[in-house]
């Protein structure tokens, strides 16, 4: 993960520090905030392609209508909608996933 990779380059953690479990678990949690709020409007553009045209789902022609629909109905805000329980499930898994790992 590229996010973590870059974390690491600012804070060196040596593997014999005594909390180095701790600073990858941390590091790991920032990094899959980072990545999951880059990405997520992009996700969430997926899904409403995924669904549209179903009963109950609005109706998308592009990639680029979806985008702009959202916006001009809820603002830029619009592509963040479920950002917070994404985070309750990333968070957790992407520090434990780096905790694990380094």
């Amino acid at each position: 993960m590229a996010s973590f990779d870059i974390i690491k380059t600012f804070y060196q953690v040596d593997r014999n520090h005594p909390y180095a479990a701790i600073m990858n678990l941390w590091m790991g949690a920032a990094a899959g905030t980072v990545a999951v709020t880059i990405t997520y409007p992009t996700d969430l553009a997926r899904r409403k392609m995924q669904l549209s045209g179903q009963p109950g789902h609005e109706e998308f022609s592009s990639f680029l209508n979806v985008f702009t629909k959202i916006t001009r109905q809820e603002g830029i805000k619009g592509l963040f909608k479920g950002l917070i329980p994404c985070y309750l499930k990333v968070i957790p898994s992407t520090a434990l996933l780096f905790l694990c790992n380094e």
